[in-house]
């Protein structure tokens, strides 16, 4: 018997599913800590140059300097002006920093004064963790289809309470900067585990609200997150506080049982069946005495390098979400690290940005209702307009506190466009591919979209690179017209909700239209299903 027919007697979401469920979505709160953390472990307060061995203190009085400072049209943070020559005041690279301690005592930027000349290096670490991801992505999607879900779950939880660890006690930037990007790949590859889990023991019609679900976990690690830096104020104490809950999920060799569909893939059937029978039992359904599981083979394998030959029409799909997932990932990602940037509060600013995360979320809950093409393609059209709307503000809006609230607004609507988009176009791709190329093609458009991950981080400070008239707007002007790019490009794909998925590339290059003429041509000639037909 089949695993999915199996389900279906079993019940697709019955209380054993519930329960694997909720095990396997809870540590993405710890995926959730360390996704985002450099908000507030390479926060950068505002500094100056320190101007003697006394001036320890942020609100220091230039104008008590023994020599005249009104020489100086305007003051740079990075220039050191306390010494003078007569009447002249020489200016030098500035050797210590002092910082402002309102929000932060003490984060990665402050303890390796990662500012001025320094300050690509808080830029660097975090592109490293997201390049870290990428790597995650690829070396734990082999392992865990070699070693298996369970194992390759449990190696990326150890790993990464080893390198978050190891982050936190790291005495030089580089270990540090490297062994972030440990925690990247860990907490991607977990992430993944975890996903895989959730989703392969439970029926095919409760898959998409399941993907969305887990988000709500995940999303749930940000809340956490603001008020654990909140509380900590302290960079060691933050990554501290963010690895240490990884410590109770090592219960999970003895909780978690490996996947039954992985454990059919390696023709290990009878360990496969008991998964399934313990699923039963607890779900209070009885099987049959000769219950058996068999693994599906009806659909063969293809290679990428099929699809430029016979996929003309796939490939370019697959072209326009590669380009799509880049632009999503990079957006959904700059805007998140961006709220620490906005002005205002970070902790405030923060917390808007991701709570609007759960209505983004909330709403993605109606794909079926509402189609993945509409609903993908206004979440990115939403996004690039408020990212849009934010350089046009810079420009016209003068008055300090008006601007802080716009810049939060805005983040906060092109956080609620994006989230729908990320949420929504895993589904829409998922169902455009043909199965003997769905985790191919996936794998890389995922592998697209930690690239973009990777350079959200640079597009976020390339502000601090160009001409100060020009810094706030580069970066949400980028933002913004490549989603809107995006979104456009997306309406060239086709609308997957309610209709039959392609099985092979020839299907897949004539979705949709003509797969549904030929099931409208076998209605017509066997006549109307009554609704006992329409379940086998």
């Amino acid at each position: 018997m089949k695993l999915d027919k199996v389900l279906e007697t079993i019940g697709g979401f019955g209380k054993y599913q519930k329960f694997q469920f909720f095990l396997a979505a809870l540590p993405t709160i710890v995926v959730g800590f360390h996704q985002l953390v450099a908000v507030f472990l390479n926060a950068t307060p505002e500094f100056r140059c320190t101007h003697n061995s006394t001036d320890e203190s942020f609100e220091f009085n230039l104008a008590s300097l023994s020599y005249n400072f009104s020489a100086i049209e305007s003051y740079d943070p990075c220039v050191d002006y306390s010494s003078s020559f007569g009447n002249q005041i020489v200016s030098e690279p500035c050797q210590k920093f002092v910082y402002s301690k309102e929000y932060f005592s003490k984060t990665i930027v402050t303890e390796w004064d990662l500012v001025c000349e320094e300050n690509f290096k808080s830029t660097l670490s975090t592109m490293l963790y997201m390049a870290g991801s990428l790597i995650g992505n690829l070396v734990f999607g082999i392992l865990s289809d070699v070693i298996g879900r369970k194992k390759a779950m449990v190696l990326a939880m150890v790993l990464l309470i080893l390198f978050g660890f190891g982050a936190a006690f790291s005495p030089y930037y580089y270990l540090f900067a490297v062994l972030r990007m440990g925690v990247g790949g860990c907490a991607t590859g977990l992430y993944m585990c975890l996903f895989v889990i959730a989703m392969e023991l439970v029926g095919k019609q409760y898959r998409v609200y399941i993907g969305v679900a887990v988000r709500y976990f995940y999303t749930t690690g940000f809340v956490i997150l603001t008020g654990i830096a909140y509380l900590s104020k302290d960079w060691f104490y933050t990554q501290i506080a963010t690895t240490a809950p990884a410590l109770l999920f090592l219960s999970y060799i003895w909780l978690v049982p490996e996947s039954a569909r992985w454990l059919l893939s390696k023709e290990r059937t009878a360990e496969a069946s008991e998964v399934v029978s313990r699923a039963a039992r607890m779900n209070g359904v009885a099987l049959p005495d000769d219950f058996s599981l068999e693994q599906d083979t009806s659909v063969s394998k293809a290679s990428l390098s099929e699809v430029l030959k016979k996929g003309r029409t796939l490939f370019a799909r697959a072209l326009i979400l590669c380009v799509t997932w880049a632009s999503g990932c990079a957006g959904y990602y700059g805007l998140s690290l961006n709220s620490g940037n906005i002005g205002g509060n970070i902790y405030t600013n923060f917390l808007l940005s991701v709570v609007v995360e759960f209505i983004s979320y909330t709403v993605c809950l109606s794909i079926n209702k509402l189609g993945r093409k509409k609903l993908c393609i206004s979440g990115l059209l939403i996004a690039g307009s408020a990212c849009i709307a934010t350089v046009l503000v810079d420009h016209f809006v003068e008055d300090d506190a008006q601007l802080n609230g716009y810049h939060i607004a805005l983040n906060v609507v092109g956080k609620f466009g994006l989230s729908i988009s990320h949420c929504t176009i895993y589904v829409w791709a998922a169902e455009l591919y043909p199965t003997t190329l769905r985790n191919s093609l996936l794998g890389l458009n995922a592998t697209m979209g930690r690239i973009g991950q990777i350079l959200a981080p640079l597009v976020n400070d390339i502000g601090n690179f160009v001409p100060e008239k020009y810094s706030k707007m580069l970066s949400p002007a980028i933002i913004g017209t490549s989603v809107i790019l995006s979104g456009l490009l997306t309406f060239l794909l086709p609308e997957t909700a309610g209709r039959k998925l392609p099985e092979t590339i020839e299907e897949a290059n004539v979705f949709p239209r003509q797969l549904e003429a030929k099931e409208d041509d076998f209605k017509k000639a066997v006549g109307p299903l009554d609704d006992a037909q329409t379940k086998i």
